[in-house]
Protein backbone atom coordinates (compact mmCIF):
# COMPACT_ATOMS: atom_id res chain seq x y z
CA UNK A 1 0.00 0.00 0.00
CA UNK A 2 2.99 2.34 0.33
CA UNK A 3 2.91 3.21 -3.36
CA UNK A 4 -0.65 4.48 -3.01
CA UNK A 5 -0.14 6.34 0.24
CA UNK A 6 0.38 9.75 -1.34
CA UNK A 7 -2.27 9.36 -4.07
CA UNK A 8 -4.84 12.11 -3.75
CA UNK A 9 -8.47 11.18 -3.18
CA UNK A 10 -11.10 13.92 -3.36
CA UNK A 11 -14.32 12.87 -1.64
CA UNK A 12 -17.30 14.91 -2.80
CA UNK A 13 -20.41 14.89 -0.64
CA UNK A 14 -22.58 16.56 2.03
CA UNK A 15 -22.40 16.21 5.80
CA UNK A 16 -25.20 16.31 8.41
CA UNK A 17 -27.45 18.00 9.24
CA UNK A 18 -29.90 16.98 7.98
CA UNK A 19 -29.35 13.30 8.67
CA UNK A 20 -30.11 11.11 5.65
CA UNK A 21 -28.38 8.38 3.67
CA UNK A 22 -25.81 10.38 1.70
CA UNK A 23 -24.81 12.70 4.57
CA UNK A 24 -24.25 9.72 6.88
CA UNK A 25 -22.35 7.88 4.16
CA UNK A 26 -20.07 10.86 3.49
CA UNK A 27 -19.29 11.04 7.21
CA UNK A 28 -18.36 7.36 7.27
CA UNK A 29 -16.21 7.66 4.13
CA UNK A 30 -14.25 10.52 5.68
CA UNK A 31 -13.80 8.53 8.89
CA UNK A 32 -12.60 5.43 6.99
CA UNK A 33 -9.17 4.65 8.45
CA UNK A 34 -8.33 2.22 5.66
CA UNK A 35 -8.75 5.02 3.13
CA UNK A 36 -6.53 7.35 5.14
CA UNK A 37 -3.80 4.71 5.34
CA UNK A 38 -3.77 4.33 1.55
CA UNK A 39 -4.70 7.78 0.17
CA UNK A 40 -4.31 11.47 0.89
CA UNK A 41 -7.99 12.25 1.52
CA UNK A 42 -9.51 15.67 0.81
CA UNK A 43 -13.16 16.66 1.13
CA UNK A 44 -15.28 18.91 -1.08
CA UNK A 45 -18.29 19.75 1.10
CA UNK A 46 -21.59 20.04 -0.82
CA UNK A 47 -23.77 20.37 2.29
CA UNK A 48 -27.11 22.14 2.32
CA UNK A 49 -27.83 22.30 6.04
CA UNK A 50 -31.46 23.24 5.62
CA UNK A 51 -34.17 20.61 6.33
CA UNK A 52 -34.50 17.48 4.24
CA UNK A 53 -37.46 19.05 2.41
CA UNK A 54 -34.94 20.79 0.12
CA UNK A 55 -33.29 17.59 -1.10
CA UNK A 56 -33.55 17.32 -4.88
CA UNK A 57 -35.43 20.59 -5.30
CA UNK A 58 -34.58 23.49 -7.58
CA UNK A 59 -34.28 26.79 -5.74
CA UNK A 60 -31.86 29.70 -5.78
CA UNK A 61 -29.90 28.45 -2.77
CA UNK A 62 -29.40 25.01 -4.32
CA UNK A 63 -28.27 26.56 -7.60
CA UNK A 64 -25.77 28.85 -5.85
CA UNK A 65 -24.46 25.97 -3.72
CA UNK A 66 -23.99 23.89 -6.87
CA UNK A 67 -22.11 26.67 -8.70
CA UNK A 68 -19.92 27.22 -5.64
CA UNK A 69 -19.10 23.50 -5.44
CA UNK A 70 -18.12 23.34 -9.12
CA UNK A 71 -15.81 26.34 -8.69
CA UNK A 72 -14.22 24.81 -5.59
CA UNK A 73 -13.69 21.40 -7.17
CA UNK A 74 -11.82 22.98 -10.07
CA UNK A 75 -9.46 24.58 -7.58
CA UNK A 76 -8.89 21.25 -5.86
CA UNK A 77 -8.16 19.53 -9.18
CA UNK A 78 -5.02 21.59 -9.66
CA UNK A 79 -1.78 19.80 -8.91
CA UNK A 80 -1.03 16.09 -8.74
CA UNK A 81 -3.81 13.88 -10.12
CA UNK A 82 -5.55 11.05 -8.26
CA UNK A 83 -9.14 9.85 -7.82
CA UNK A 84 -12.35 11.84 -7.47
CA UNK A 85 -15.25 10.12 -5.67
CA UNK A 86 -18.76 11.35 -6.58
CA UNK A 87 -22.02 10.11 -5.00
CA UNK A 88 -24.38 10.05 -7.98
CA UNK A 89 -27.64 11.96 -7.75
CA UNK A 90 -30.95 10.69 -9.13
CA UNK A 91 -32.48 14.13 -9.71
CA UNK A 92 -32.06 16.37 -12.75
CA UNK A 93 -30.41 19.27 -10.96
CA UNK A 94 -28.29 17.03 -8.79
CA UNK A 95 -27.00 14.98 -11.71
CA UNK A 96 -26.26 18.12 -13.72
CA UNK A 97 -24.03 19.32 -10.86
CA UNK A 98 -22.43 15.85 -10.54
CA UNK A 99 -21.76 15.79 -14.27
CA UNK A 100 -19.78 19.02 -13.90
CA UNK A 101 -17.62 17.36 -11.23
CA UNK A 102 -17.12 14.25 -13.37
CA UNK A 103 -16.32 16.06 -16.62
CA UNK A 104 -14.00 18.61 -14.98
CA UNK A 105 -12.00 15.86 -13.26
CA UNK A 106 -11.86 13.58 -16.30
CA UNK A 107 -10.78 16.46 -18.53
CA UNK A 108 -7.83 17.07 -16.23
CA UNK A 109 -6.77 13.43 -16.29
CA UNK A 110 -8.15 12.31 -12.93
CA UNK A 111 -9.79 8.93 -12.46
CA UNK A 112 -13.40 9.43 -11.44
CA UNK A 113 -15.62 6.94 -9.62
CA UNK A 114 -19.34 7.17 -9.00
CA UNK A 115 -21.32 5.63 -6.17
CA UNK A 116 -25.08 5.22 -6.47
CA UNK A 117 -26.59 4.97 -3.00
CA UNK A 118 -30.19 4.73 -4.22
CA UNK A 119 -32.12 2.47 -6.54
CA UNK A 120 -33.95 4.73 -9.00
CA UNK A 121 -31.33 5.64 -11.59
CA UNK A 122 -32.88 3.69 -14.47
CA UNK A 123 -36.25 5.35 -13.78
CA UNK A 124 -34.57 8.75 -13.55
CA UNK A 125 -32.81 8.15 -16.87
CA UNK A 126 -36.01 6.97 -18.58
CA UNK A 127 -37.83 10.19 -17.59
CA UNK A 128 -35.25 12.46 -19.22
CA UNK A 129 -35.64 13.96 -22.70
CA UNK A 130 -33.42 12.51 -25.40
CA UNK A 131 -30.82 15.28 -25.24
CA UNK A 132 -30.45 14.85 -21.47
CA UNK A 133 -30.13 11.09 -21.88
CA UNK A 134 -27.26 11.63 -24.28
CA UNK A 135 -25.59 13.94 -21.74
CA UNK A 136 -25.99 11.27 -19.04
CA UNK A 137 -24.57 8.51 -21.25
CA UNK A 138 -21.55 10.56 -22.26
CA UNK A 139 -20.94 11.60 -18.66
CA UNK A 140 -21.08 8.04 -17.34
CA UNK A 141 -18.59 6.94 -20.01
CA UNK A 142 -15.99 9.07 -18.24
CA UNK A 143 -16.18 7.02 -15.04
CA UNK A 144 -13.47 4.50 -14.25
CA UNK A 145 -15.89 2.62 -12.00
CA UNK A 146 -19.46 2.82 -10.73
CA UNK A 147 -20.41 1.28 -7.39
CA UNK A 148 -23.90 0.08 -6.46
CA UNK A 149 -25.19 -1.07 -3.09
CA UNK A 150 -26.10 -4.65 -4.00
CA UNK A 151 -25.82 -7.20 -6.79
CA UNK A 152 -29.51 -6.78 -7.62
CA UNK A 153 -28.83 -3.12 -8.46
CA UNK A 154 -26.24 -3.73 -11.17
CA UNK A 155 -29.00 -3.74 -13.78
CA UNK A 156 -29.74 -0.06 -13.10
CA UNK A 157 -26.86 0.76 -15.44
CA UNK A 158 -27.64 -1.73 -18.21
CA UNK A 159 -26.61 -0.07 -21.47
CA UNK A 160 -25.08 2.87 -19.62
CA UNK A 161 -21.99 1.49 -17.87
CA UNK A 162 -20.08 -1.63 -19.00
CA UNK A 163 -20.60 -4.50 -16.57
CA UNK A 164 -16.87 -4.78 -15.87
CA UNK A 165 -16.85 -1.22 -14.55
CA UNK A 166 -19.65 -1.86 -12.03
CA UNK A 167 -18.63 -2.79 -8.48
CA UNK A 168 -20.86 -3.90 -5.62
CA UNK A 169 -19.96 -1.90 -2.50
CA UNK A 170 -22.67 -2.27 0.17
CA UNK A 171 -23.14 -0.11 3.22
CA UNK A 172 -22.13 -1.03 6.72
CA UNK A 173 -23.05 0.63 9.98
CA UNK A 174 -21.43 1.18 13.37
CA UNK A 175 -22.20 -1.46 15.97
CA UNK A 176 -24.90 -0.87 18.57
CA UNK A 177 -24.04 -1.45 22.23
CA UNK A 178 -26.47 -4.14 23.37
CA UNK A 179 -26.40 -3.29 27.09
CA UNK A 180 -28.88 -1.28 29.10
CA UNK A 181 -32.28 -2.01 27.57
CA UNK A 182 -34.88 -4.74 27.83
CA UNK A 183 -37.05 -5.60 24.85
CA UNK A 184 -40.78 -5.00 25.01
CA UNK A 185 -42.27 -8.10 23.33
CA UNK A 186 -45.26 -6.15 22.01
CA UNK A 187 -43.60 -3.08 20.46
CA UNK A 188 -43.27 -2.78 16.67
CA UNK A 189 -41.00 -0.03 15.36
CA UNK A 190 -41.16 1.95 12.10
CA UNK A 191 -38.03 4.11 11.93
CA UNK A 192 -37.76 6.24 8.80
CA UNK A 193 -38.95 9.48 7.26
CA UNK A 194 -42.76 9.45 7.25
CA UNK A 195 -42.99 9.46 3.46
CA UNK A 196 -45.29 7.44 1.16
CA UNK A 197 -42.27 5.95 -0.67
CA UNK A 198 -41.03 4.51 2.64
CA UNK A 199 -44.29 2.61 3.07
CA UNK A 200 -45.68 4.73 5.91
CA UNK A 201 -49.27 4.43 4.65
CA UNK A 202 -49.00 0.64 4.30
CA UNK A 203 -47.30 0.39 7.68
CA UNK A 204 -50.15 2.24 9.43
CA UNK A 205 -52.73 0.06 7.69
CA UNK A 206 -50.73 -2.99 8.74
CA UNK A 207 -50.73 -1.76 12.34
CA UNK A 208 -54.51 -1.41 12.34
CA UNK A 209 -54.90 -4.96 11.00
CA UNK A 210 -52.47 -6.36 13.58
CA UNK A 211 -54.30 -4.63 16.44
CA UNK A 212 -57.50 -6.44 15.49
CA UNK A 213 -55.80 -9.73 16.44
CA UNK A 214 -53.20 -8.44 18.93
CA UNK A 215 -54.86 -5.61 20.87
CA UNK A 216 -51.91 -5.41 23.30
CA UNK A 217 -49.43 -4.59 20.52
CA UNK A 218 -47.90 -1.10 20.29
CA UNK A 219 -46.66 0.61 17.15
CA UNK A 220 -44.15 3.46 17.16
CA UNK A 221 -43.77 5.51 13.97
CA UNK A 222 -40.59 7.53 14.39
CA UNK A 223 -39.27 9.98 11.82
CA UNK A 224 -39.46 13.36 10.15
CA UNK A 225 -42.78 14.31 8.59
CA UNK A 226 -42.42 16.44 5.44
CA UNK A 227 -46.06 16.59 4.33
CA UNK A 228 -48.60 18.26 6.63
CA UNK A 229 -51.59 16.88 4.74
CA UNK A 230 -50.24 13.31 4.83
CA UNK A 231 -49.46 13.78 8.50
CA UNK A 232 -53.05 14.84 9.16
CA UNK A 233 -54.47 11.85 7.26
CA UNK A 234 -52.22 9.38 9.07
CA UNK A 235 -53.17 10.72 12.50
CA UNK A 236 -56.85 10.64 11.56
CA UNK A 237 -56.57 7.07 10.27
CA UNK A 238 -54.80 5.93 13.46
CA UNK A 239 -57.09 7.79 15.87
CA UNK A 240 -59.23 4.73 16.61
CA UNK A 241 -56.17 2.86 17.89
CA UNK A 242 -55.56 5.38 20.67
CA UNK A 243 -52.15 5.06 22.32
CA UNK A 244 -51.50 1.75 20.54
CA UNK A 245 -50.22 3.78 17.58
CA UNK A 246 -47.89 6.70 18.35
CA UNK A 247 -46.12 9.13 16.04
CA UNK A 248 -42.81 10.43 17.36
CA UNK A 249 -40.33 12.97 15.92
CA UNK A 250 -37.02 12.07 14.31
CA UNK A 251 -34.78 10.37 16.88
CA UNK A 252 -31.22 11.32 17.78
CA UNK A 253 -28.51 8.69 18.08
CA UNK A 254 -29.14 7.70 21.69
CA UNK A 255 -32.91 7.68 21.31
CA UNK A 256 -32.58 5.62 18.14
CA UNK A 257 -30.43 3.11 20.04
CA UNK A 258 -33.04 2.90 22.80
CA UNK A 259 -35.82 2.30 20.29
CA UNK A 260 -33.90 -0.40 18.41
CA UNK A 261 -32.97 -2.25 21.58
CA UNK A 262 -36.35 -2.01 23.31
CA UNK A 263 -38.64 -2.94 20.39
CA UNK A 264 -39.51 -6.45 19.29
CA UNK A 265 -39.25 -6.02 15.51
CA UNK A 266 -38.76 -3.48 12.73
CA UNK A 267 -41.54 -2.90 10.21
CA UNK A 268 -40.20 -1.24 7.05
CA UNK A 269 -42.25 -1.83 3.86
CA UNK A 270 -40.99 0.69 1.24
CA UNK A 271 -43.03 0.84 -1.95
CA UNK A 272 -40.43 2.65 -4.10
CA UNK A 273 -36.89 1.69 -5.12
CA UNK A 274 -34.28 1.80 -2.37
CA UNK A 275 -30.51 1.44 -2.26
CA UNK A 276 -29.21 -0.17 0.93
CA UNK A 277 -31.33 1.35 3.72
CA UNK A 278 -29.35 2.12 6.86
CA UNK A 279 -32.34 1.52 9.09
CA UNK A 280 -32.31 -2.14 8.06
CA UNK A 281 -28.60 -2.39 8.87
CA UNK A 282 -29.15 -0.67 12.22
CA UNK A 283 -31.97 -3.08 13.02
CA UNK A 284 -29.94 -6.21 12.35
CA UNK A 285 -26.99 -4.72 14.23
CA UNK A 286 -29.36 -4.42 17.21
CA UNK A 287 -30.48 -8.03 16.77
CA UNK A 288 -33.96 -7.01 15.65
CA UNK A 289 -36.04 -9.16 13.26
CA UNK A 290 -37.17 -7.22 10.20
CA UNK A 291 -40.44 -7.32 8.26
CA UNK A 292 -39.80 -5.53 4.98
CA UNK A 293 -40.47 -5.43 1.25
CA UNK A 294 -38.03 -6.42 -1.45
CA UNK A 295 -36.67 -3.07 -2.55
CA UNK A 296 -33.04 -2.36 -3.39
CA UNK A 297 -30.59 -4.55 -1.49
CA UNK A 298 -32.97 -5.39 1.38
CA UNK A 299 -33.33 -9.04 0.34
CA UNK A 300 -29.54 -9.33 0.14
CA UNK A 301 -29.33 -8.10 3.73
CA UNK A 302 -32.31 -9.72 5.47
CA UNK A 303 -32.45 -13.41 4.62
CA UNK A 304 -36.16 -14.17 4.23
CA UNK A 305 -37.39 -16.68 6.80
CA UNK A 306 -34.12 -16.50 8.72
CA UNK A 307 -33.52 -12.89 9.83
CA UNK A 308 -37.12 -11.79 9.31
CA UNK A 309 -39.53 -11.69 6.41
CA UNK A 310 -39.09 -9.95 3.03
CA UNK A 311 -42.23 -9.68 0.90
CA UNK A 312 -42.32 -9.03 -2.81
CA UNK A 313 -45.20 -6.55 -2.45
CA UNK A 314 -46.34 -4.29 0.41
CA UNK A 315 -49.65 -6.16 0.79
CA UNK A 316 -50.96 -5.14 4.19
CA UNK A 317 -52.65 -8.51 4.88
CA UNK A 318 -49.36 -10.33 4.33
CA UNK A 319 -47.37 -7.77 6.30
CA UNK A 320 -49.83 -8.08 9.18
CA UNK A 321 -49.62 -11.88 9.09
CA UNK A 322 -45.81 -11.76 9.44
CA UNK A 323 -45.97 -9.22 12.26
CA UNK A 324 -48.60 -11.27 14.10
CA UNK A 325 -46.47 -14.38 13.65
CA UNK A 326 -43.48 -12.70 15.25
CA UNK A 327 -45.44 -11.04 18.04
CA UNK A 328 -47.02 -14.37 18.97
CA UNK A 329 -43.85 -16.47 19.00
CA UNK A 330 -41.07 -15.38 21.36
CA UNK A 331 -38.80 -18.24 20.28
CA UNK A 332 -39.13 -17.23 16.62
CA UNK A 333 -38.37 -13.58 17.46
CA UNK A 334 -35.28 -14.54 19.42
CA UNK A 335 -34.06 -16.97 16.77
CA UNK A 336 -34.52 -14.45 13.97
CA UNK A 337 -32.98 -11.70 16.08
CA UNK A 338 -29.87 -13.83 16.70
CA UNK A 339 -29.66 -14.66 12.98
CA UNK A 340 -30.00 -10.97 12.09
CA UNK A 341 -27.21 -10.03 14.48
CA UNK A 342 -24.99 -12.82 13.11
CA UNK A 343 -25.64 -11.60 9.55
CA UNK A 344 -24.61 -8.10 10.58
CA UNK A 345 -21.40 -9.29 12.23
CA UNK A 346 -20.49 -11.42 9.22
CA UNK A 347 -21.16 -8.89 6.43
CA UNK A 348 -22.24 -5.41 7.42
CA UNK A 349 -20.08 -4.03 10.22
CA UNK A 350 -18.56 -0.61 9.75
CA UNK A 351 -15.13 -2.26 9.59
CA UNK A 352 -16.19 -4.66 6.82
CA UNK A 353 -17.78 -1.85 4.81
CA UNK A 354 -14.78 0.44 5.29
CA UNK A 355 -12.41 -2.24 4.07
CA UNK A 356 -14.60 -3.07 1.05
CA UNK A 357 -14.78 0.61 0.13
CA UNK A 358 -11.01 1.09 0.45
CA UNK A 359 -10.32 -2.09 -1.51
CA UNK A 360 -12.58 -0.87 -4.33
CA UNK A 361 -10.75 2.45 -4.66
CA UNK A 362 -7.39 0.73 -4.34
CA UNK A 363 -8.31 -1.51 -7.26
CA UNK A 364 -9.39 1.52 -9.30
CA UNK A 365 -6.11 3.26 -8.50
CA UNK A 366 -4.03 0.32 -9.73
CA UNK A 367 -5.99 -0.40 -12.92
CA UNK A 368 -5.12 1.06 -16.29
CA UNK A 369 -7.66 3.79 -17.02
CA UNK A 370 -10.19 2.83 -19.71
CA UNK A 371 -12.82 5.51 -19.18
CA UNK A 372 -13.53 8.05 -21.90
CA UNK A 373 -11.59 11.31 -21.70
Amino acid sequence: MTALHALRLIVIGPLPPPVYGVTVSTSLVLANQHLRERFSVEHLDTSDHRTGVNIGRWDLTNVLLGISAVVRVNRLLAGERGIVYVPISQSTGGFLRDSMFIRSAARRGWKVVGHLRGGEFSEFYARQPRLSQRWIRLTLKKLSSMAVMGSSLRSLFDGLVPDERIAVVPNGTPDIDQDGFKRDPGTVLFLSNLMPRKGIVEAVETALKVLESCPDARFLFVGESRDAELDRRLHERARSAGDSIRFLPEAGDEEKRRLLLSSSLLLFPPIAPEGHPRVVLEAIAAGLPVVATNQGAIAETVTDGECGFVLDEPATDQLADRVIQLLGDADLRQRMGRAARARYLAEFTEEAASRRFADWLTEVATLQSTAGG
